[in-house]
């Protein structure tokens, strides 16, 4: 990489040159690109760009441009959705034959950044474009606003009920929707409607809302009109990668694949996503209520449910002797099928007309449900189509198990599942799109998500950009006299542990987020701590907002969670931009679990990937799952903190899996009196500047890494 030369200072600015604050200031000028007379220009809704935006924005043109699939690293903070989407409108401005832009994201957060940075070209630009904002089907529907026994209904019973209601199978129809269409074309309602917010718009899907439910049309047919004319379309994953989600949005509104650029925003999360919607579990709680439900409703059942749930708790009680909670036992379609089968004394060919008849006796219960007013679902239901699943999904991309879990009673139950191996059964799509572009703050090893994604090398490039935050800003330590290593395990270091965490946690006396490999370990550790200090616990009904609320009531705290888990991936534990974390603490390194379900796994990727398994089945993961849970503490220039990593691990070979100004600016201490002691000189040296409105102090120069994997 060839160096910069700085004509303040009279220095070249060298990778391992360290700026202090007042250098970073004085450079801040020369090394943010003064804005320009451009097609850039015209659609950028800010009066400057941060460092690097430039280089991001040039990237995602060249990609839609050129018709490739970009994989775009930036951290979180550097302007990636406001570049993205002014390199979409540059190159549509220059050619119209680009397309459509549709925004792909996780969570409701980000698609209301995608909506705001829209409303902001737009009075910006003055440029006339449409954009369609999707929220789901349920959460836009004025029914489940006004029952609130709709809103506990999962997804797919909620489907079946609009299905059903729109059908009139509930003897009666959907006043909503029947005021939307006029003989299956779009009424005169409905499109004033449309045509109201193709004016006003970009709209938020809670004003597209109120506008289709003052007017009495369905706010989702709405928004799904709307789409026939947009430009740019945003919405979750399943708009992409789920079959049945695609054709009916891209059906409706005319819209073909070739035509389409797509933006996978959180990409790093899309390996996990894409083999999650192609997965499925049916657990014993499930099984239970479907019993109790065929004998409200007077259904005979068969006796299938018996027989099932008898060989699902034998099971179950095999993998809880011999591997204890949470441990996939890898299983053959035959050992529920077969057994079930003999328990009922019949053969494998009548139990499956059976389960066929059963699925037609769930919609009879979801009618009379929803006849009586209550939620319109039915596990009768739930049961035949997971059964039917089980016996029709076959192949060496997908593995079946049965585990057991602990209840919120602490009761344990078995489960069965279906687990998809191959994030290319669904991601593959991407393949067949104009161009997309997979944006994260921690894309780091590209070749990953090209190969276990399905992606075209030869048409794929990548950028990584370098973090613009001051890196004096952040503390990485390691706690080398601890680990959760699996031969490691025992209640001395448990102890260990624990005694570790207390004196740093005290040490840093704000908030302080700690992220544990499992359930299992956070539990043994804390069980050994005394904290002072309020603190929650994540368990697996914790709700966003009640950690949020926790946050923002407490100056000095502590949360505890798991990696991979729902308070370490995508949440955004800030106000006003700014975190509110004081540090991360990471309690080991959080390798998937050592299961026969993971050895499927590592054995499916050696025939796909060779020698690159391992890396790409249990180090990424690890590394992703790490690199999410640090990302909760930095979110604003001007934040600061402490991240610990408490394994000696991490500054052994892990440690090269990391980026480089991660690997230079860590500190790995054996002696906990070190740890505290840099902690202490760390807090003392650290100063946040007096206003707000101070100049912003930006990390060092440093060029972008550019790949093209052709």
């Amino acid at each position: 990489m060839k160096s910069l030369f700085c004509s303040k200072c009279g220095g070249f600015l060298r990778k391992r040159y360290v700026f202090v604050k007042s250098i970073h200031k004085r450079e801040l000028k020369r090394h943010t690109p003064k804005r320009e007379k451009s097609g850039t220009e015209r659609f950028f809704p800010y009066k400057s760009y941060r460092p690097f935006q430039n280089d991001a924005i040039d990237f995602a043109f060249n990609v839609v441009t050129n018709r490739k699939i970009g994989l775009l690293s930036s951290p979180c903070g550097t302007g990636k959705s406001v570049s993205v989407l002014t390199a979409f409108f540059k190159a549509k401005d220059l050619d119209d034959s680009v397309g459509r832009l549709f925004a792909l994201t996780r969570t409701r957060n980000q698609l209301e950044i995608y909506c705001r940075e829209l409303k902001r070209i737009k009075a910006h630009s003055g440029a006339d474009f449409v954009a369609s904002i999707f929220q789901s089907k349920r959460e836009m529907c004025p029914y489940v606003r006004e029952n609130a026994r709709l809103r506990n209904i999962n997804y797919h019973g909620f489907l079946n009920y609009c299905r059903n209601l729109k059908n009139g199978a509930f003897g009666k129809t959907c006043r909503f929707y029947e005021r939307t269409y006029n003989r299956r074309k779009l009424s005169y309602r409905a499109s004033n409607v449309v045509n109201k917010i193709k004016k006003v718009g970009p709209l938020l899907p809670a004003e597209v809302y109120e506008i289709g439910v003052d007017a009495g049309v369905c706010p989702y047919e709405v928004t799904k009109a709307l789409a026939k004319c947009a430009d740019v379309l945003v919405g979750n994953y399943n708009y992409i990668l789920v079959d049945s989600v695609r054709n009916s949005i891209f059906s409706r509104a005319g819209i073909k694949m070739e035509n389409v650029n797509c933006i996978f925003d959180e990409a790093h999360s899309l390996p996990n996503y894409a083999v999650d919607i192609l997965s499925d579990e049916l657990s014993m709680i499930s099984i239970k209520r479907a019993q109790r439900e065929v004998e409200a409703f007077d259904i005979n059942d068969f006796g299938v449910l018996n027989a099932l749930e008898d060989v699902v708790v034998d099971l179950g009680r095999d993998v809880y002797e011999e591997s204890g909670f949470d441990v996939e036992h890898v299983i053959e379609t035959s050992e529920i099928i077969k057994p079930t089968s003999e328990k009922l004394g019949i053969s494998v060919e009548k139990l499956l007309e059976t389960v066929h008849e059963l699925s037609d006796l769930g919609e009879i219960i979801q009618y009379k449900r929803a006849e009586s007013g209550r939620n319109p679902f039915s596990y009768l239901s739930r049961c035949a189509s997971f059964l039917s699943n089980w016996t029709q999904i076959v192949g060496t991309n997908y593995a079946k198990y049965v585990t057991t879990e602990v209840g919120w009673g602490k009761e344990h139950y078995a489960k069965i599942g279906i687990r998809c191996l191959d994030p290319a059964l669904a991601a593959g799509v991407i393949n067949k799109i104009r161009s997309a572009i997979l944006m994260s703050g921690t894309l780091w090893h590209t070749d990953y998500y090209i190969d276990v994604l399905g992606i075209k090398r030869s048409n794929s490039e990548s950028i990584e950009l370098p973090s613009p935050y001051p890196r004096e800003n952040r503390l990485i330590m390691v706690d080398t006299s601890v680990t959760t290593k699996f031969e490691r395990r025992d209640e001395e270091q448990w102890k260990r542990i624990a005694d570790h965490l207390q004196k740093i946690v005290g040490e840093i006396n704000g908030r302080v987020a700690v992220y544990f490999p499992s359930y299992a370990i956070m539990h043994q550790v804390i069980e050994s701590t005394s904290f002072d200090l309020p603190y929650i616990m994540e368990e697996r009904h914790t709700k966003i907002v009640d950690l949020l609320q926790f946050l923002d009531c407490n100056e000095a705290c502590v949360v505890f969670g798991v990696s991979r888990g729902k308070i370490s991936e995508g949440v955004d534990m800030s106000k006003d931009g700014r975190s509110l974390l004081s540090a991360v603490i990471t309690v080991g390194l959080p390798y998937p679990k050592r299961t026969e379900l993971q050895r499927v796994l590592v054995e499916y990727f050696e025939e796909r990937f060779g020698a690159k398994a391992i890396e790409y089945a249990i180090g990424i993961p690890c590394l992703n799952a790490l690199a999410q849970s640090a990302g909760r503490l930095l979110r604003d220039p001007e934040d600061e903190g402490i991240i610990v990593m408490m394994d000696r691990r991490a500054a052994g070979r892990f440690k090269y899996k990391l980026p480089r100004d991660w690997r230079e600016d860590m500190e790995a201490h054996y002696d906990v009196e070190k740890i505290l002691e840099r902690i202490r000189k760390f807090t003392v040296d650290y100063t946040k500047p007096a206003h707000a409105e101070d100049e912003i102090s930006f990390g060092k120069p440093s060029k972008p890494t550019f790949s093209s994997q052709a």
